[in-house]
């Protein structure tokens, strides 16, 4: 069983706490109040896979755990970090030509299907690394990106694989060793549920790249003597669906299926690690998963536009708006008692950037948020406001 774990504790970013009522030239930000820690662990649907963790990126709360620290092989995981490795020292346009020593034996490998003698932009080659996870795409951005580290090596994706671990260990991945950066099966080649959470966050830190492992399907332009376009599929086939957006596969025959992926809940992103799923079933684990999440957690968006139309429809009704909006993990029984308090100052300002009051947030009687109350602008003469 997966134990789903969260603390709302954890704040949303820093927090800047505002006197209430007192003027400002800016919009301030909102006060997240650290809470006491959610509702005890709650049991999901037994899945295949080995490990299992999702995170709330915006909160930094684990929301669920199964041996998250157990050292896996990461697969083809591994080549979120060959793309990240890539982005600091290649450009997009670089062209790369492609050599014998690049290819992979497309019976065992994926691959895109390159040929000696083409020449392939680093764009598409990542491109054809994070979708159809192309080995061949890997070797070649490992070699001359290797080279590049160390000019003086003989083995140019040796040192591109030196410098993997030493991002890795910069990047906080303490359980994590890569020999060869393609992710295939190799002694020593290990991380964990963990790790791949911290590398994928990172992947999704770049735009580029968080676009590539959004995309199910792509086209990339090869030149060279045998000059072609190649439609590339992506293998995560959860793309579209629960809201996923990403990462990345990873296969390996006897140690079972991998997959990080990414998701929107709210404003928020939920990233899931599952190591070692059965064959054919890391997609179903991830669906278990995302759907044990929606039923023991809400993720609430509360301000402006938010999931409170009522507050907003009261304070417009008096001349008062929201002019920020936060979104908090609840559990779905803490959502449920969540309330809020209107306090409006007692003397009204005319101007629109003071602040005339805050609503205050609570979960029963613990508060956990609050937010600054402004008058409309069209009360207060403001012309932008109709």
């Amino acid at each position: 069983m997966v134990a789903i774990i969260a603390t709302l504790g954890l704040v949303l970013a820093q927090l800047i706490t505002s006197t209430a009522f007192a003027s400002a030239a800016a919009v301030p930000r909102p006060m997240v109040v650290p809470d006491a820690p959610l509702a005890a662990p709650v049991p999901v649907p037994a899945i295949t896979a080995r490990a299992v963790l999702a995170v709330d990126l915006v909160t930094g709360a684990t929301l669920a755990a199964v041996n998250p620290d157990m050292p896996y092989p990461p697969a083809s995981t591994t080549k979120m970090l060959t793309a990240l490795i890539v982005r600091q020292h290649a450009a997009l346009d670089e062209v790369i030509t492609i050599e014998p020593g690049d290819l992979v034996d497309e019976v065992i490998y994926a691959h895109v299907g390159l040929r000696a003698g083409d020449r392939v932009a680093v764009r598409d080659l990542l491109a054809g690394l994070l979708v159809p996870s192309g080995g061949d795409a890997a070797r070649a951005l490992a070699r001359v990106v290797g080279a590049r580290l160390d000019p003086a090596a003989t083995n140019p994706r040796a040192a591109f694989v030196a410098e993997m671990n030493r991002v890795a260990r910069r990047l906080g991945m303490r359980s994590t060793h890569f020999v060869n950066p393609d992710g295939r099966d190799a002694p020593g080649q290990r991380s964990t549920a963990r790790d791949l959470a911290i590398l994928g966050a990172a992947l999704l830190k770049d735009p580029f790249l968080a676009d590539v492992v959004a995309q199910p399907v792509t086209t990339i332009s090869v030149k060279g003597p045998n000059a072609r376009d190649i439609t590339l599929w992506s293998t995560n086939h959860l793309l579209g669906e629960l809201g996923v957006h990403g990462i990345k596969t990873g296969t390996t025959a006897e140690d079972g299926e991998n997959l990080v992926a990414v998701a929107w809940r709210g404003d928020h992103q939920v990233i899931t690690v599952t190591l070692g799923s059965a064959e054919g079933e890391r997609f179903n684990d991830v669906r278990a998963l995302f759907d044990a999440l929606g039923t023991h957690f809400r993720w609430v968006r509360l301000g402006r536009d938010g999931d409170h139309p009522d507050l907003e429809d009261r304070l417009a009704a008096d001349g008062f708006r929201l002019m920020t909006n936060r979104t908090l993990l609840l559990t779905a029984e803490q959502a449920d008692r969540l309330r809020y308090d209107l306090r409006l100052a007692p003397v009204s300002s005319s101007s629109p950037w003071a602040i005339q009051g805050e609503v205050v947030f609570y979960v029963g009687a613990t508060e956990v948020l609050r937010l600054p109350v402004y008058r409309s602008g069209r009360e207060a003469g403001d012309p932008s406001q109709p």
